[in-house]
């Protein structure tokens, strides 16, 4: 019993030196590479207008302005990768998408939503915001809030071998977190309009749903746009 309880001791403390290891491998930062240092809480108000260049619908929404920054790629001679995950504390109205890599999905309720795992390399936009809900009746974007801690969690990709058309198959393993904010939006009488999203001269050049599937048309839901002038959009419809 003794031999047994020392083991799983020394894989636990194994298990925990491990995790630490992976503190501040990768950073959270703005555009400017400018690291936000884990444990921050930040604020957000400024909303920017939307609106989508086919159909003329409009929308509001608050963006985080965050990036992912490696610091570390590496850890004991083996190539890591990083997820983002959102633990979303409250949510009035609307929907938090986020994105990895250019891979978005939508958080619309409380709860733990996680992006897939990807080797980020150099700055990448998170491209998180709050996706602010219209009314039915008005049409306008209602006041609310949203409140999410966003964690980056350092992962390794393990092979499963490969399916029977001979295709790797593999996930991705969880070692531990390396950075950790909140975020609180708000939107209300006292928020800060900000400029619009430019696209008067921009074309759809592509569209898709959440789940990265094409759309020939907009959809109920999230759609995300890349437009001719280079920005990639997300809106609810």
């Amino acid at each position: 019993m003794k031999k047994i309880f020392t083991l799983c001791f020394a894989l636990f403390s194994a298990v925990a030196m491990f995790a630490q290891e992976t503190k501040g491998m990768f950073e959270f930062a703005t555009a400017d590479g400018t690291v936000v240092p884990s444990g921050t809480v930040i604020t957000k108000s400024d909303v920017e207008d939307f609106t989508e260049p086919e159909d003329g619908y409009d929308t509001k929404q608050i963006s985080t302005g965050l990036f992912v920054k490696p610091i570390k790629t590496d850890l004991n001679g083996e190539k890591i990768c990083v997820k983002l995950r959102l633990n979303v504390e409250r949510i009035d109205n609307g929907s938090i998408a986020f994105c990895l890599l250019g891979n978005c999905k939508n958080a619309i309720k409380e709860g733990e939503f996680e992006s897939n795992g990807g080797f980020v390399d150099k700055l990448d936009d998170l491209q998180t915001e709050w996706m602010i809900g219209n009314d039915e009746e008005t049409d306008k974007a209602m006041y609310g809030e949203a409140k999410a801690k966003l964690t980056l969690v350092v992962c390794r990709k393990v092979s499963l071998g490969t399916d029977k058309f001979g295709i790797e198959q593999f996930k991705y393993e969880d070692i531990g977190e390396s950075s950790t904010i909140t975020v609180h939006f708000i939107y209300n009488e006292k928020s800060t309009g900000i400029n619009g999203i430019n696209n008067a001269d921009a074309t759809v050049v592509a569209r898709y749903a959440a789940d990265g599937t094409r759309l020939s048309a907009p959809q109920k839901g999230l759609n995300i746009v890349k437009l001719s002038n280079g920005k990639t959009v997300k809106y609810i419809k």
